[in-house]
């Protein structure tokens, strides 16, 4: 909707400053003006025009008699009135700020706030935010309330389903998962919000069947995604009345794994009252699933009370900024250091930050400038039920090239121009590589049929990607990744090189680690697997060791060895051994624990030495972590022992 087309409504007592605002509307070509005194006045204007033509937007003040603009946005709210409301006044900032916290509260759409005297480039750049379609899909509490007996009867006949909300990684503009939403699907009043349910089930204790039911919906859902090559990870919630009974943990477990989906891709997002209750059972309940490997959401951090001390409570992975933080918090002093300081928090306790509630370029922008891990909100989409989600998630490449200021170090969306070279001798294997990167849009790549051939090309091109196959004749792949590794060729040391690969030869991949590759391709491969490593690889931060370092890793294939699980000490010249120097010293504390691949962080080191499940050695005690090895570790995840890694976290003897 243009300016001009908007339906507007002042509410100003002073007739001056009324005045004022009715001739910058005007000189902004708008024609459709009404006019209040009060609040009371104004809600008259907006009964008597429902019926021709409703007003869109209204301008408020907030000191004014007989009905104030704090009385006249609560009428706002109770009636789910679709009117947007920018608050205008002379008061201080920070009771404006609070208004504004209220506004929100009530459902009531608010553009912005500004500060006597108004001027016209303000205000246009306010209403340039008005959304037509976004005021009218407001989602407020349902206004037909639901009796326990409907409620639960509408559980039997299997009316409820998860709608989900997509999840993007803002360094990498990666969709990387999505929030499953509870809706019911009434035959009679349509899309019901969980507002109209889940309050009722919580307070009776009947919580537990509709939670399972969205779980198990959500699991199938999950492996669906995978099963298409997508290798995203589903959240749900789990609510605080569920958690005292001690066989929930077990049952989760079951169903997740009966739906053939591994449980390290179900995020169970806990409400921080939840997450901090005194009841024994609970936090057992807690603690069994992420052994289990649930990862452990902190969900709308912020709105509840004794916030630290939970976060030392249950070992979360993440950490989700509740959207009444979130929304316009760029523009809001107090509310800005509140976001910084979670986002700073979770990095510190090593736990990724999520932000919910992202509706605009400005949120989203001040987000990545602060170092947020993901978002989720209305400015990527609202939630949706699972076949348009997944025609959402199919199309995601096209719709990421409009999302702003994706940071990866290499523009994966825009692979036109990333020029890459695809080294194998099998023409079968090499020309399916060569037809998926030419369909996900990179035209610029070129191929050789041996690492020798690729050597030559290198004296004239200059590549950003380079995937190579392991076992050629002649040189095979792990040499030619050596000698560009320690500065043996005319390509930079730091490019980034990806490993076709079966995993059956599971001697390699710890010599692979040790030359800092950037990601495996498993034969044979999937589109979407592609691009998404692609994507990972050309966005994780590369920390570069010594050429003397890559020198000595052992690349003769046939001499690589396979330890028995139990050796604690590496043969010398090991393709195994991953040194950037001398290894550090590893002491044996209290905070030297097995931690599940996901709440690995850059800085820690191995206690010790890490084995693939059949005994074989692929990084050694000692090793300091950083995100190329996190990243390598997580796609090794199928062949690693199930306790997880156990690591050393040095900064937490500072």
């Amino acid at each position: 909707m243009k300016i001009e087309d908007l339906h507007m409504l002042i509410v100003e007592d002073d007739d001056f400053q009324r005045g004022i605002l009715v001739n910058i509307l005007r000189a902004l070509g708008i024609s459709s003006i009404h006019e209040a005194g009060n609040g009371r006045q104004a809600l008259d204007i907006i009964h008597g025009s429902a019926a021709s033509a409703p007003i869109n937007v209204a301008l408020c003040d907030l000191n004014m008699p007989e009905m104030d603009g704090m009385e006249f946005l609560r009428h706002l709210g109770t009636e789910h009135q679709r009117i947007a409301v920018i608050i205008t006044s002379a008061l201080d900032g920070k009771l404006l700020s609070s208004v504004g916290r209220m506004t929100g509260m009530y459902g009531i759409n608010l553009l912005g706030m500004l500060e006597k005297p108004i001027l016209l480039a303000n205000l246009k750049e306010l209403l340039l935010k008005y959304d037509h379609e976004a005021a009218a899909r407001v989602e407020r509490p349902a206004v037909r309330s639901f009796t326990l007996d409907e409620i639960l009867l509408g559980i039997r006949e299997n009316q409820f389903e998860p709608y989900f909300q997509p999840k993007v990684e803002l360094k990498s503009c990666r969709l990387v998962g999505a929030e499953a939403l509870a809706r019911w699907i009434h035959p009679e009043h349509g899309v019901i919000s969980p507002y109209a349910f889940i309050p009722l089930l919580e307070q009776t204790r009947n919580i537990d069947d509709l939670t399972l039911r969205i779980l198990e919906k959500s699991a199938e859902a999950c492996r669906s995604f995978h099963e298409r090559g997508q290798l995203l990870s589903v959240s749900v919630n789990l609510s605080l009345a569920s958690l005292d009974d001690t066989a929930l943990a077990d049952k989760i477990t079951q169903l997740v794994r009966a739906s053939g989906i591994d449980p390290q891709y179900i995020v169970l997002e806990i409400t921080e009252s939840a997450a901090m209750t005194n009841v024994a059972p609970a936090l057992e309940n807690l603690a069994r699933l992420c052994m289990n490997g649930f990862s452990l959401s902190i969900d709308d951090y912020g709105t509840g009370a004794s916030n630290l001390q939970q976060l030392t409570r249950i070992a979360f992975s993440e950490l989700k900024i509740d959207q009444s933080f979130v929304k316009d918090f760029y523009d809001n002093k107090a509310l800005r250091i509140v976001v910084e300081s979670s986002i700073d928090m979770a990095h510190k306790l090593q736990v990724k930050s999520v932000a919910e509630g992202v509706e605009t370029q400005q949120d989203w922008d001040a987000l990545q400038a602060v170092g947020c891990d993901t978002v989720q909100g209305y400015f990527i989409a609202e939630p949706m039920e699972l076949n348009k989600f997944s025609e959402f998630a199919a199309d995601y490449r096209c719709k990421t090239a409009t999302l702003p200021h994706a940071t990866a170090t290499y523009p994966i969306s825009q692979p036109g121009k990333l020029k890459l070279l695809v080294v194998d001798d099998d023409d079968f294997s090499r020309k399916i590589v060569l037809q998926v990167l030419h369909d996900l849009g990179f035209v610029n790549v070129v191929d050789a049929v041996s690492a020798e051939a690729a050597l030559l090309l290198f004296e004239d091109n200059a590549f950003d990607m380079i995937i190579t196959d392991i076992n050629m004749p002649g040189m095979n792949g792990l040499k030619l990744i050596q000698r560009i590794r320690s500065g043996k060729t005319p390509v930079r040391p730091e490019t980034r090189i990806m490993v076709l690969s079966s995993f059956s030869q599971t001697e390699v991949l710890g010599t692979a680690l040790a030359l800092d590759i950037n990601g495996f391709l498993v034969k044979p491969v999937i589109p979407a697997v592609v691009e998404e490593k692609l994507a990972q690889a050309m966005s994780e931060r590369f920390h570069f060791h010594s050429p003397i370092a890559y020198e000595a890793v052992q690349t003769d294939v046939k001499s690589l060895p396979k330890l028995e699980v139990g050796r604690s000490k590496v043969q010398a010249g090991s393709g195994a051994t991953l040194s950037g120097g001398a290894a550090r010293s590893v002491r044996t504390t209290r905070n030297a624990d097995y931690l599940p691949l996901r709440r690995l962080r850059p800085g820690m080191v191995f206690k010790e030495d890490v084995y693939l499940r059949d005994g074989t050695l692929i990084l050694s005690a000692g090793h300091t972590l950083y995100e190329v090895s996190i990243n390598r570790l997580n796609d090794l995840a199928n062949l690693l022992p199930a306790q997880g890694v156990a690591v050393h976290d040095f900064s937490a003897d500072v």
